[in-house]
Formats: structure tokens, sequence, C-alpha cells
């Protein structure tokens, strides 16, 4: 009974359901129940196949409608949940878990885009976002709270929505990349105690990490585009905002990576190691850190330095 497939679907979609209703409901602490309610999902299709684990992805779905209406149920199903077949499905078929993990990427990407137009569609309504009115509402609450001036705390909203709106492709990509990166390193803990079928790759070592050199171009190019716009041009603006944030978040992971690369080889306690990423995701700290994922493209730091010790 216990090993019945029809038993571990069911228990893939209640735990998923649960960690779900968690995120909705519990603050702070459900955000990581939210962020992970696709990965009973995704353990029962390593374990078992990917059939039971898309028959468990609608079990869990059909256990939110009553509880939080269709639309909550549809933004689980597409939002969060198809993640979970994002990351089982390539399983046996790929060999490299950066291929994994860029196919994961993939699926959750489209799924969040299938998302966005059927809600806006059918409700016009952007699920990403909370609506303008709401924000600027919030935003003169909290500031009256503090003691601040509620017309410029509007002004504020109402900036923070033009801007998060031209940044929605930007932020669609890297909570996508987010959501994938670590449920599929859950996932890879969490095989070690599971009996799984397939197993998940492992993913190159965070001090290993290097992108492109390619992204230079990018670079160049995200900077240069505003000399060939008009000044009312939509498009053009859209593009240069998510260009110019998409490749700095991508310098300044290599940043942190050579970061972290060198306090490995001082030897530094892991709290420390950690303690220090966190402190160099103030903003202030940060530019310099996109400074050396710049610098670590151009001269590959880490093979000069492994070069120079032989």
């Amino acid at each position: 009974m216990l090993k019945s497939p029809i038993f571990l679907c069911f228990c893939g979609a209640f735990t998923s359901a649960v960690l779900f209703c968690a995120g909705a409901v519990v603050p702070f602490i459900g955000v990581a129940a939210l962020l992970f309610c696709p990965v009973p999902l995704a353990i029962l299709g390593a374990r078992e196949n990917d059939f039971l684990a898309t028959a468990g992805l609608a079990m869990a779905s059909l256990i939110l409608l009553p509880i939080f209406g269709v639309w909550v149920s549809l933004y689980f199903f597409l939002g969060e949940g198809v993640l979970c077949l994002g990351l089982t499905v390539p399983l046996g078929r790929v060999k490299n878990g950066v291929e994994c993990l860029f196919l994961c990427v993939v699926v959750s990407i489209l799924s969040k885009l299938l998302l966005l137009a059927l809600m806006m569609s059918l409700r016009g309504q952007n699920p990403f976002m909370m609506d303008p009115e709401s924000m600027k509402v919030l935003l003169s609450q909290m500031t009256l709270s503090f003691g601040g001036n509620a017309e410029e705390a509007i002004q504020v909203a109402s900036h923070m929505a033009k801007l998060a709106s031209w940044m929605l492709p930007s932020l669609i990509l890297f909570s996508s990349v987010f959501d994938s990166f670590f449920n599929y390193k859950l996932c890879e803990v969490l095989q070690r105690r599971f009996h799984l079928r397939r197993k998940f790759p492992p993913i190159t070592p965070f001090d290993s990490w290097r992108f492109p050199r390619s992204l230079l171009w990018a670079f160049v190019f995200a900077f240069m585009l505003p000399l060939f716009m008009e000044e009312d041009d939509a498009l053009g603006g859209m593009m240069e905002v998510n260009l110019k944030f998409s490749v700095c978040a991508f310098y300044f992971f290599q940043g942190l990576s050579l970061v972290w690369w060198a306090l490995l080889r001082k030897k530094w306690p892991r709290f420390l190691r950690v303690m220090l990423m966190v402190l160099l995701c103030v903003p202030v700290l940060g530019l310099w850190v996109i400074g050396l994922g710049v610098g670590d493209m151009c001269f590959d730091i880490r093979a000069r330095v492994m070069n120079k010790n032989k």
C-alpha cells in the first residue's frame, strides 16, 4: 500500500499543496515553502516516472481549487508546479547538470509567460506585479506610519510601478533562474535520502562559475543603445533597461564566484564566507562585485593565478 503508485502520487500532491498553502498564509517563513512546493512532485517523478509527477501536479491543483479558487490554482499549476516537470524530464536524457538546469529554466520561463498571457487576456491582471494603485496605498500607509510624506510615497510608487513594468522580462528571467536553481539543488540533496531511479547530475561548483566572454559585447551594446534611440522609444527603452540589468546580474554572480573562490583558497570558515557574500549584496559594494566580474571575464583571473602557482 505504501509503495503503490496512487498512494505515492497522493502523498506528493498533498505535500506540494500544503507547502503552497503555507507560502500563501504564513509570512516570511512561508516564502521558502512557496519556493520549494514543486520539490515533492519532482522527487516523485525522479523516483517513479514523469506520468506520476504530472498526475500529482493535476491532483495538487485540484486540492487547491476549493481552497483558493480557480486563479490561484492556475497560478500554482503554471507559475510553480510545472517546474517539477522541468526538473525531472531532462533526467536520463542529458548527463550534465548545467544542461538539466538550463532546460529547467526554459520550462519555467515558458510556463510563466503562458500564465502571464492567460491572466492578462482573461482578467487583465499581471500575476507577477502588484497593482499600481495597491502599491500606492501600501507605500502611503508605510510612509505615514514612519512619519513621512504620503505624497512623496505616491510619487515613488508610481516610479516603481513604471520601472517594474519595464523590467518585467528580466524579472521573469531571473525569477525562473532563481526558482530552478534552488529547487534543483534541494532535489540534488534529497536524492541521497530517497531511492531515485533517475539521479540529478551535480551542477558546477559555485567557485568555478564563469559565463561566456561574449557577454562583454552585450555589455557594450547595452550602453551604446541609447545613442541610436529616439527619446520616446518605449520599446528601445525597455530593451536597454532589461539588457543592462541582465548583463550586470551575470557579472555580479561571476564576481561573487571569484570572491568565493578566493575565500576557499584562504580557507575561510563557511560561516564567514556566507556572511561576506551577504554583505557584498549591499548595493554600494555590489558595484565593486560587478567590476570584479567584468575583470574576471576579460582576464580569467583564476586561471592566471593557478598557472602562476604551478
